[in-house]
C-alpha cells in the first residue's frame, strides 16, 4: 500500500495481555482472535468526507479523478470515502509522483485548505449518520454536540442539515475549542454556536431543550491501535472503570438535554461493553429511554450489530477503526419542563441605518443580497455577526465561546469584511471577484501581497480571491496590486500546489 509504511506491527507485541483476555471474555468469538490482533496490526485507510456545503460529490469525484485518485466509497455515508492507494498510476517506474507527495499529506492539499473535504476517519462518519437518519427536515432544528472538539462530527451534522437551524457544540477544553473553532471556519459552517463547558454543567441549563443530542464520549481509544500503537500497549480495566462512570454521567446529562420526541447517540472509539454496552443499558436503567435499533442503519450494518440493537464495529469488520453507536428515543410524553434560566448577551439588533449601509454595501459591491440568507444579524461595539435563528434563545441560557460567523468590522467610512464571510459565501457572490493561478494562491496563502496585470474591470477595494474556482480568502485590490488580508492564524508557511 502506498502512502504508509509498508512493515506491518506485530500486534499481539502492543497489545497487553490483560487486554487479550478481556476481548475474548466480552466479544471475541473462539476464531476470531488471530483475525483481530492482524487488522489491529495493519495500517488504517486514510479516509476523507466530501464537505456538501462546498461542492456536490459528483464534482469532488471528478476533481479527484483528475489529479489521478481513485475513491471507494463508505458504505454507511453518501460523502464518504476511502482513498485507494493501490490505483495510483505514478509517471515513471521507481520513482514518487508529485500527486502522492500530495496526497500522503492530505492536509496541505488546497482542496483541503479550501474546506473542500474533511480528513476523518471512516468509523467517526457513523454517529452523525445514526442521529439524523430518520430525519428529512434541515431547518429548525436544534443539535447538541456534547463533546464536540475536533469539529469532525460537527462539521458532517451542519452539512446534513444545509447549514440550517442551530448547532452548539460544546468542548470542556480551551485549547480544543481552538482546533474546533478553526476547523468550522475553514468548512464554512455558519448554524454552529461553540461553548465552553464540563458537559455535565449544561444539565440544567438546557433540560429538554434539542431535537438531536450526539455524544461521542470520552472514552478509552482501544479501537485507535491502528493510528496509535500504544492505544493498548498499557491497558488496565481500572481505567476502563474509571472513565465508564464519566460517561454514565454524561449520557444522562444527554439525555436530559433533549426535549421528548427527540434523538440521542452515543458513540466512542473504544471496545469493551463497560464503555459501551453498560454504558447504554445504565441510561435504560436510570431514564424512559428507549432503544432505536441501527441494525438497518445501512447494507451491511448487521454485521456488527448487537442483541440490542447497539453497533459494535471491530477493525476486521470493515477494514477500520473499533467503534461503538447506539441510539435512543425520547418518548413525546416524557416529562418536561424547560428551565427559566436568562443571562444577559453583550450583542444588540443594528440600527436600522447601519443594516441598510451593510445591506447595501454587499449587494453594491459584492452582488450578493444578504436579506435571503438564514442568519439574524447582530452587533457588538463595532463587530457585525450572522447568527443562527435560534441564537437569542441559546445565548440566554448559556454563555457561548463563538457563535455563527462574524461578517464585518464598521467604521465610519468603510465596512471591512471577514475572512469567515468570503470562505463562507464567496462562492455566491458575483462581483469583486478574482480567480487566482496556483502560483499566486501559493503566495497569497503564504501570506504575501500579490501583483496582478490582467484584473479586467474589477474596481478598487475589497476582493474575494479564488483559486480553482473555490474561495481561500479576502484581498484588497489598489491599483493593480492585492493587499492580503488572510488572517495570521490561516498562513501556509510551506503552501505547495
Amino acid at each position: 500500500m502506498l502512502g504508509v509504511k509498508n512493515e506491518t506491527m506485530h500486534g499481539a507485541d502492543l497489545i497487553s495481555p490483560d487486554y487479550i483476555a478481556h476481548a475474548r471474555q466480552q466479544f471475541l468469538g473462539e476464531n476470531e482472535l488471530d483475525h483481530f490482533v492482524d487488522y489491529c496490526s495493519r495500517p488504517l485507510r486514510k479516509s476523507i468526507r466530501v464537505n456538501t456545503l462546498k461542492i456536490s460529490v459528483d464534482e469532488f469525484i471528478d476533481k479527484f479523478r483528475q489529479i489521478g485518485l481513485s475513491l471507494e466509497s463508505i458504505p454507511w455515508c453518501p460523502q464518504g470515502f476511502w482513498i485507494d492507494y493501490q490505483k495510483i498510476s505514478l509517471h515513471d517506474a521507481g520513482t514518487v509522483d508529485p500527486i502522492l507527495e500530495q496526497v500522503i499529506s492530505l492536509g496541505k492539499m488546497l482542496e483541503h485548505l479550501q474546506g473542500l473535504f474533511y480528513i476523518q476517519e471512516a468509523s467517526s462518519m457513523l454517529p452523525p449518520m445514526a442521529l439524523l437518519n430518520q430525519s428529512s427536515a434541515t431547518g429548525g432544528l436544534t443539535i447538541l454536540d456534547l463533546a464536540a472538539a475536533p469539529g469532525s462530527k460537527t462539521t458532517q451534522l451542519a452539512a446534513l442539515v444545509s447549514n440550517k437551524g442551530l448547532i452548539l457544540a460544546n468542548e470542556k477544553s480551551a485549547s480544543r475549542v481552538k482546533s474546533l473553532h478553526s476547523n468550522l471556519v475553514r468548512c464554512g459552517i455558519t448554524n454552529t454556536c461553540i461553548s465552553q463547558f464540563d458537559g455535565n454543567k449544561l444539565k440544567d441549563r438546557l433540560a429538554n431543550y434539542f431535537d438531536y443530542v450526539l455524544l461521542d464520549a470520552p472514552c478509552g481509544g482501544e479501537g485507535t491501535i491502528r493510528k496509535d500503537p500504544n492505544a493498548l500497549k498499557n491497558w488496565s480495566l481500572e481505567k476502563v472503570h474509571e472513565i465508564s462512570h464519566l460517561q454514565k454521567e454524561l449520557i444522562l446529562t444527554a439525555y436530559n438535554c433533549l426535549k421528548p420526541g427527540g434523538r440521542l447517540v452515543y458513540s466512542t472509539c473504544t471496545l469493551s461493553r463497560e464503555e459501551n454496552h453498560q454504558v447504554g443499558q445504565f441510561l435504560l436503567d436510570n431514564t424512559d429511554a428507549k432503544i432505536d435499533p441501527l441494525d438497518g442503519l445501512f447494507s451491511g450494518a448487521d454485521k456488527s450489530a448487537t442483541a440490542e440493537g447497539f453497533l459494535h464495529v471491530l477493525p476486521q469488520t470493515y477494514d477500520s477503526e473499533g467503534f461503538f453507536v447506539a441510539a435512543f428515543n425520547k418518548p413525546l410524553n416524557s416529562a418536561s419542563q424547560l428551565t427559566n434560566l436568562r443571562q444577559d448577551s453583550p450583542f444588540c439588533t443594528p440600527a436600522k441605518n447601519l443594516s441598510r449601509r451593510i445591506y447595501q454595501y454587499y449587494l453594491e459591491h459584492f452582488r450578493i443580497d444578504l436579506t435571503l440568507l438564514d442568519n439574524t444579524m447582530a452587533q457588538r461595539d463595532k463587530e457585525i455577526w450572522l447568527f443562527p435563528q435560534a441564537f437569542e434563545e441559546i445565548s440566554s441560557r448559556v454563555r457561548l465561546n463563538r457563535s455563527g460567523m462574524k461578517l464585518a468590522d464598521i467604521y465610519p467610512n468603510k465596512i471591512r469584511s471577514s475572512h469567515e464571510f468570503v470562505v463562507s459565501y464567496g462562492t455566491s457572490c458575483q462581483s469583486a471577484k478574482l480567480n487566482l493561478s496556483l502560483s499566486d494562491a501559493e503566495e497569497y496563502l503564504k501570506g504575501r501581497n500579490i501583483s496582478i496585470t490582467n484584473h479586467g474591470r474589477l474596481s478598487d477595494g475589497e476582493i474575494v480571491l479564488m483559486a480553482n474556482g473555490f474561495p481561500i480568502g479576502l484581498g484588497s485590490l489598489a491599483k493593480g496590486k492585492i493587499k492580503n488580508l488572510l488572517p495570521r492564524s490561516r498562513v501556509v508557511d510551506n503552501a505547495k500546489f
